[in-house]
């Protein structure tokens, strides 16, 4: 699809559907990896089956019929009104779409979306207290090593990493020895060399820039460094010490809890609160749960108990996870509910419009 034509729809996507409205523009410019378009023209027939997560499926432009499990509906786009996406039936089930004009159609990978919603959130929460550390996770957003880390833990890592000035020239690993840190380049740039088993002498093998990491392989296998690493600018870099990151990497930061245990604490007088939007709210939330976002518990906290303990959840247990460290760190007892609504097997409760007129796109 031709870029202009997907600037257009994106706008469309971030003015009227939820939680495209709700996204930074960081979130926002990292969206295509969760989005996949759909043109169909005008009696075209497509069959669609949503991912393990119940995807969301957003009517974009023109008109269709949606077919599933016997029941028809009409979806219109629309850019009057803010609009609700149609919710599409879960793996291994499809759905019949019929094009009544030519159409596009937006199907969002809900777990991958969800990921996005997490990470807009904990940013957030960084703004509040310190610019810098705000600016030095989005710069990482990509590091291979920060993206296999629980979001909740990706912010207290920051929180202990030290400032650290390096000159061109200097030598900040050397092949051989025990790594004793991690390090994400602020600043400037370097090499990294590696002298191969039958090498005479070291052969680079990468160039590093700002945002780019090292050292954390020794960290991982407990094995000497594998490379030299050498500044060839001026520059500053973040250091994570051996024992900080083993804690963060190695050892859980969340107490979690499977939902059928969830289901048996909640028998037993522990609270229960959704951290997602009041919209995924209104779709479908957990009989008796308390709806507090995960962008208003900050302030909300004093609302709660502090001699109660609680379960919280969201989507899919990256919002509850943060959220169980938030209040963790305000003497909250919370346990983070794994997998969120989407794996919760009990009782479900909708609320606002009826079946029929919420699919309605």
């Amino acid at each position: 699809m031709k870029s202009v034509k997907w600037d257009q729809i994106l706008e469309t996507l971030t003015k009227h559907y939820m939680p495209f409205t709700l996204l930074s523009e960081e979130r926002l410019a990292e969206v295509s990896s969760v989005l996949r378009f759909i043109q169909l023209r005008e009696g075209e027939i497509f069959q669609m089956r949503g991912g393990v997560s119940h995807d969301y499926l957003y009517v974009v432009e023109g008109c269709l019929e949606l077919t599933h499990s016997g029941v028809v509906r009409t979806l219109h786009g629309s850019k009057d009104t803010s609009k609700r996406p149609y919710i599409l039936p879960h793996a291994p089930e499809s759905c019949t779409i019929l094009a009544r004009d030519n159409s596009i159609l937006c199907h969002a990978d809900r777990d991958l979306l969800d990921e996005l919603i997490s990470w807009d959130e904990m940013v957030h929460f960084t703004e509040d207290y310190d610019t810098t550390l705000h600016d030095q996770l989005e710069f990482i957003r990509n590091s291979l090593v920060f993206r296999r880390m629980p979001l909740f833990a990706v912010e207290e890592a920051f929180k202990r990493m030290k400032h650290k000035s390096v000159k061109a020239g200097k030598e900040v690993v050397r092949q051989g020895e025990a790594g004793d840190s991690f390090y994400v380049i602020v600043t400037g740039t370097a090499e990294a060399f590696q002298t191969g088993l039958y090498d005479d002498s070291p052969k680079k093998v990468a160039e590093l820039s700002m945002g780019d990491t090292f050292g954390s392989d020794a960290l991982i296998s407990g094995k000497a460094r594998d490379e030299t690493v050498r500044m060839t600018q001026d520059g500053t870099l973040l250091v994570l010490g051996k024992d900080d990151f083993g804690e963060l990497i190695g050892k859980e930061l969340v107490k979690t809890i499977p939902s059928k245990v969830a289901r048996t604490m909640l028998d037993h007088d522990y609270g229960l609160i959704d951290v997602r939007y009041a919209e995924e709210y209104d779709e479908m939330h957990i009989p008796g749960s308390i709806l507090i976002p995960l962008y208003e518990l900050r302030d909300r906290i004093g609302e709660l108990d502090k001699a109660k303990k609680y379960v919280i959840y969201c989507h899919s247990g990256n919002r509850s996870a943060i959220a169980a460290m938030l209040l963790a760190q305000n003497s909250i007892e919370a346990l983070s509910m794994e997998g969120g609504i989407r794996d919760w097997e009990f009782e479900i409760e909708t609320v606002g419009p009826s079946l029929e007129s919420a699919c309605e796109v």
